[in-house]
Parts: structure tokens; C-alpha cells; sequence
């Protein structure tokens, strides 16, 4: 990475780091120059403005949240057998569930409500999605080539569900001891597992 870029993704940690606490408001330039030990002017040789700065800090977050997911790849090349694939979805949806990925989910409903009334970053945000989602696109559409997936469901359309389903979840973990996760859980498992699963219409 060149010293240029460094400074850059630098400033973009800052800014991330600032949002973590108190959103878009807590961005201070003069605060993130100072502690990267940076002239502010520095901060407008890579960003336009302060919202130039915070539209490329929600695209990185983003990006490091999903980069945190299970490879849809890697648990696909275990997959052999229609139960594999069963086991596998589960265990996805079991890791996604855990408390640890709670701040992550909050992370991507945050990015996406500010991307909303944001074209630019909702572009971005869009190009990312589509770059995920594809491989669990993929996924569906060898399913559904094996036998092991209801056939009538549109493959995209089912992979943009369960990304939604499952960041859904951070609306229950918004209000603790409202809702218990645990039941939130078996609720998800029935609802996905029997919907994919059951025969097509």
C-alpha cells in the first residue's frame, strides 16, 4: 500500500471509529488530523468535503461487516448431499445468530438507512450487495439444479430475502428482554428451513 493510500484508509478508520460512537455528527476533521498527526488540508487531497469522507467511511464499514460472513464458496465446496446443504444453511444461520454478530448487523442496517437518502452511497452500497449476493445466488441456482432446492423460487430474489431475514434480526436485538432471541431463533429456523424446503407451488 502506497503512503497515499495508507493516509487515506487511515483517515477512513478514523471517521469509522467516530461514527461507531455518535454517528455522522461525531465526525470532527480537525480531530481525526490531529490524531493521525495530519495538516487538515490533508484530508481534502483525498476527500472533497466532510461528506465525501463519511460516504467512503459507510462503503468501508459495510464492506468489513460482510467481509466477516462465512465464504459462501468455501461452505459450498463441502457440500455433497442434500443433507450437507441443509446442515449448511443451518450452521450459516446459527453463526449469523450468535450475540458477537449483533454489532455487525447494526452496522449494515445503519449504512443502509443513511444510504436511503444518499444516492451516491446507495450506489456503492448496491454494487457491494450485488458482488455478495451473487455467490449466494449461485448457491441457490446449484441447489435448485441438484433437486435439493424448490425449483420455483427466483434464485436472486431468494438470496436478496434471506440477506434481509437475517439483518432483520437486529430489530428484535434492538429492544433487549422484549423478545427472546432464542425463540426469535427457532422461528427463523422453521420459517426458512420449511419454506425452502417444502414443495414447489
Amino acid at each position: 500500500m502506497d503512503t497515499a493510500e495508507s493516509t487515506r484508509s487511515r483517515i477512513i478508520n478514523a471517521a469509522i471509529a467516530m461514527m461507531e460512537e455518535g454517528g455522522e455528527s461525531a465526525v470532527r476533521l480537525g480531530v481525526i488530523a490531529e490524531n493521525l498527526g495530519i495538516k487538515e488540508p490533508s484530508i481534502y487531497h483525498h476527500f472533497k468535503n466532510k461528506t465525501d469522507l463519511i460516504t467512503a467511511a459507510y462503503v468501508e464499514w459495510y464492506w468489513q461487516c460482510l467481509k466477516t460472513e462465512i465464504p459462501v464458496e468455501a461452505m459450498m465446496a463441502m457440500v455433497d448431499t442434500k443433507e450437507d446443504y441443509v446442515k449448511a444453511i443451518r450452521k450459516t444461520m446459527e453463526w449469523s445468530y450468535q450475540p458477537a454478530r449483533h454489532g455487525s448487523r447494526s452496522v449494515r442496517l445503519s449504512v443502509i438507512g443513511a444510504a436511503l437518502r444518499n444516492p451516491e452511497l446507495a450506489t456503492a452500497i448496491n454494487e457491494i450487495n450485488r458482488t455478495f449476493l451473487a455467490t449466494v445466488t449461485t448457491s441457490v441456482e446449484f441447489a435448485q439444479n441438484k433437486g435439493w432446492l424448490r425449483a420455483d423460487l427466483d434464485p436472486k430474489a431468494l438470496a436478496y430475502w434471506l440477506h434481509g431475514q437475517i439483518n432483520g434480526r437486529a430489530i428484535a436485538e434492538m429492544d433487549p428482554g422484549q423478545v427472546d432471541l432464542a425463540q426469535w431463533d427457532i422461528v427463523s429456523f422453521e420459517a426458512v428451513l420449511g419454506f425452502l424446503f417444502s414443495p414447489a407451488k
